[in-house]
């Protein structure tokens, strides 16, 4: 979308950007009212709902590849002049990227610790039967997280396409298995565990390209993964639960 109103319609890049985040939280909102609240309402598991989000993520992304081409395109202020400092070489829009990062991480940290909607929404991550016996509205918090989730990830969807740089049909699929592997080593339902987890998958990624070819980073993560998960199944953050 900032693609689409900051080139195709000339808008400045700012205004795009804000749209492209509305629209964003705008489509969280709607799969949440037209398919996960249906599905949840249906008792469907965890597992069967992330296929379904899989799923419809491939065929959002060969939408995309039908309507824009498989080429790649790039955003409005890409390609600027690094700045050296020592040996390392940043753009302006970098410096932007990790600066807007900081500051909506400490928002978001924010909300979930210090406002009643983030307390609610850790209630209902630990445990949703008894959060909705304690008199919160299940299904608002979750609708709230959507919204917020949306918004979020078009604004990282904007942040990727300056790193890359550029924008194309398949620009998230490498991203994607590192969002897993980092969510799952940082423990499922835990935010700051996501956090943790991402900090480490990315340094090790990055840093892994001074041992290991470029073509070959994605892999530590994965070896990080299963590591993890032979010692700590539950993730780094995350608790202990019996079955049965």
């Amino acid at each position: 979308m900032t693609l689409v109103f900051g080139v195709n319609f000339g808008l400045p890049v700012w205004l795009a950007i804000i749209i492209a985040i509305a629209l964003s939280a705008a489509l969280g909102y709607s799969l949440d009212a037209v398919i996960w609240k249906p599905l949840r309402r249906k008792g469907v598991a965890l597992v069967p709902l992330m296929i379904v989000s899989i799923g419809l993520s491939l065929a959002l992304r060969y939408l995309y590849q039908y309507f824009f081409g498989g080429s790649t395109m790039q955003l409005p202020g890409a390609g600027m002049a690094k700045l050296h400092f020592g040996p390392i070489s940043l753009s302006p829009i970098d410096l932007a990227s990790m600066g807007i990062s900081i500051v909506v991480l400490l928002a978001v940290a924010y909300f979930l610790l210090r406002t009643r909607i983030g307390k609610a929404t850790r209630a209902v991550s630990d445990n949703p039967s008894l959060a909705s016996a304690s008199g919160i509205d299940v299904d608002n918090v979750i609708r709230i997280v959507w919204v917020m989730g949306g918004a979020l990830a078009g604004l990282s969807g904007v942040l990727w396409a300056y790193f890359r740089p550029g924008v194309s049909w398949d620009m998230g699929f490498q991203m994607l298995l590192l969002v897993f592997a980092a969510v799952t080593l940082g423990g499922l339902g835990t935010a700051f565990g996501a956090l943790i987890g991402s900090i480490i998958v990315g340094l090790f990624v990055e840093l892994s390209t001074l041992w290991l070819p470029s073509d070959m980073k994605y892999v530590g993560a994965l070896v990080i993964l299963i590591l993890v998960l032979l010692l700590r199944p539950q993730g780094i953050m995350g608790r202990k639960e019996r079955i049965g």
